[in-house]
Parts: structure tokens; sequence; C-alpha cells
């Protein structure tokens, strides 16, 4: 029987059955073990079986296997790293290395739960790409990108990746640093669109440095272990974004959008607020000012100054994350598809 707390419970239960699904078995194998085993004998335990109801929103289960992740790449626990994929391991004997490795390093993963998840995952960009796409293909006019909670400022550069879409559809250049192959299904939107980006702005509570070592190894933590592809491809990413001069400003999310919002708008340019899976870590207060904050802006926005609050997020619906965007002037919402959490594909609506 678990010593978790229900809530607890269900979360690495729940987050063990969505790294199943996406093609990560070890992953889920990590999260069944905690459930199954974790106790209170350490901080590191005791911490995470007590935690608040918040679980879900604080994703707990992903923020445990990222603290495990982090010191197996640290290289100071060799014997739990030797466990690691590529091998399968025996679910008893990874756990003996597991409880081992609490035991020798309680205070560094009990430290590392402090922080959410930060995967900047950079094949949403293809789902970026497309919504852009729609946006310039509507208004003909260059934009103006911001990004709440861009974390490492990755998904900001997504035009200067280079994408393989299914179907012989290619976008960008090939020599690019940074390729994604994802596939579009659906009433795709048209890639002969001229995208011109005008300036790129993001923030984030905790922005992370591409050019800090230690801060790409924490970044890297929270990808998943069994998902050798994603961890190579986001560190493409990451050299590529330390190349740039782009940083993301640190700063509350409300106070930033205020303040770039009172920024008088630069006619013939589109302003395009936008975020992907970071809506469910802000509180409810935070979430309810920007939404204001929106519809203020956008009361004053005109033809020549568009504004658009575009997002990837998870809205509770079973199939995936949902793509949405509200254009000013007229406040009119579409669901724009369906995506993939990982960006592997994009159902367009």
């Amino acid at each position: 029987m678990s010593n978790m707390t229900p809530h607890v419970l269900e979360n690495f239960r729940f987050q063990a059955q969505a790294c199943r699904s996406l093609g990560s078995p070890f992953t889920a194998q990590l999260c069944e073990l905690f459930a199954d085993h974790l106790d209170a004998s350490s901080r590191f335990g005791a911490r995470i079986i007590n935690w608040p109801e918040s679980v879900k929103d604080d994703a707990l289960a992903l923020r445990a296997v990222g603290a495990l992740h982090s010191l197996v790449r640290s290289g100071k626990a060799r014997e739990l790293a030797s466990l690691y994929p590529p091998l399968e391991t025996k679910p008893d004997v990874l756990w003996e290395a597991i409880a081992a490795a609490i035991y020798r390093h309680d205070d560094v993963l009990h430290d590392f739960l402090d922080s959410p998840p930060q995967t900047n995952e950079v094949m949403r960009s293809s789902a970026i790409l497309g919504m852009m796409l729609n946006v310039a293909e509507r208004f003909d006019m260059p934009l103006a990108i911001y990004e709440i909670g861009a974390s490492a400022g990755i998904n900001l550069a997504f035009d200067s990746f280079h994408y393989v879409l299914g179907d012989d559809r290619e976008w960008g250049s090939p020599e690019a640093l940074v390729h994604i192959e994802s596939e579009w299904r659906g009433n795709a939107p048209d890639l002969e669109t001229k995208l011109e980006i005008k300036s790129r702005a993001g923030c984030d509570r905790n922005p992370l440095d591409p050019g800090d070592p230690e801060e790409v190894e924490h970044l890297l933590a929270y990808i998943w272990a069994d998902q050798h592809e994603r961890i190579g491809r986001i560190s493409a990413a990451l050299e590529a974004a330390a190349s740039t001069s782009l940083r993301v400003e640190k700063a509350d999310a409300a106070d930033w959008v205020d303040r770039m919002l009172a920024t008088p708008a630069e006619p013939g340019i589109v302003r395009v607020f936008f975020h992907t899976i970071v809506w469910q870590y802000l509180p409810l207060d935070t979430r309810l000012h920007i939404a204001k904050a929106f519809e203020a802006a956008g009361a004053q926005a005109t033809d020549e100054t568009p504004l658009v609050w575009m997002y990837m997020e998870t809205e509770d619906h079973p199939g995936g994350a949902v793509l949405k965007q509200t254009v000013w002037p007229g406040g009119e919402k579409q669901t724009l598809g369906l995506a993939d959490y990982h960006g592997r594909w994009v159902d367009w609506a």
C-alpha cells in the first residue's frame, strides 16, 4: 500500500500514464516506483508525501523525476546512473538504487523540488510557427512577438529553425542548427505566407541563461531521461540561443504584460502575445489580471494596430494541448487546433 496521500498518489499515477502515452516508459516506471515505495524516512520523501493540494498545478511528479535526473546527470550517483536508459532494469533493482541515492543525497533532492519544471520544449515551436503564419496571413503585416513564461527564450527564435511537417512539407533553412519534425494534419496554415518578425521579447519568473552551463543542466534535468532525441534537440536550441543577444527578462507575468501593453502600439505592426504550457503554473489572480489587461488593450486596438493573444495550453482536454487565439479589434475568439504536448503532431481545425 502506498504511503502517499490520495491527491499526491493520483498525481504520480496520472503522470505515469501520461509519460507512457508520450513514449517514455522509463519515466512512467519512475513515477510508479515513487507511488509504490516512497516513504517519509527522508526529507525528500516526506516533502513529496505531504505536498499540499496544489500538487497538479505544481507538477510534483515531474519535479521528483527531474530531481533524480539532475542527480544522475551530475555524476554523483553512478550506481543509479548505470541503471538509466538505454539499459532496461528490473523495477526492484531500480528502486533499490533510487532508495540508496535518496539516502545519500537527500538534501540535494529535497531542494530541487523548490522550482517548477521548465522544459522549454522546442518542438512546441511547430504549433507556434503555424499560429504565427495564420496571423501573418490575416493581417499581412510584420509581427512584434512577446512570450509569457519564456524560460530560456528558445521558442522566441522559432522562425530560425528548420521544419519537416509531413507530406514533403518543409519550412526554414535545412542549414539551421535546430531541426524539428512534426506531423501537420487537417487544415494546415499556408507555408508560403510571408512571415516577418519585427521584434521579440519574453519574460519568466525564473529565466534561464542558455549560456550558463549550470542553468542549462537544470533545464535538461526536466527532459525525460529516455527521450534522447529531445535532449539532443533542446541542447542544439540552447546552443543557438546562447549565440544571440536575446535574453528573457526576469519579471512577474502580470506586471510585464502591463508594461509591454503600456508601450504605444506602432501602426502597421501586429502585437502578438503567446504562451505554451504556462497558464497552469500562474496563480489565479495573475491569470485574471492578464486576461483583463488584454481586454482593455484590445478595446484600443485598430486595424492599423491589431493585438493577438494566442496560446497552446492543456485546458483539461483529453486529446492534447488546445491552440486558441483572441484577435482585436473585435475580440474574436478562435480555436486553431489541437497539438501533442511535445509537438510531435498538430491537428489544425
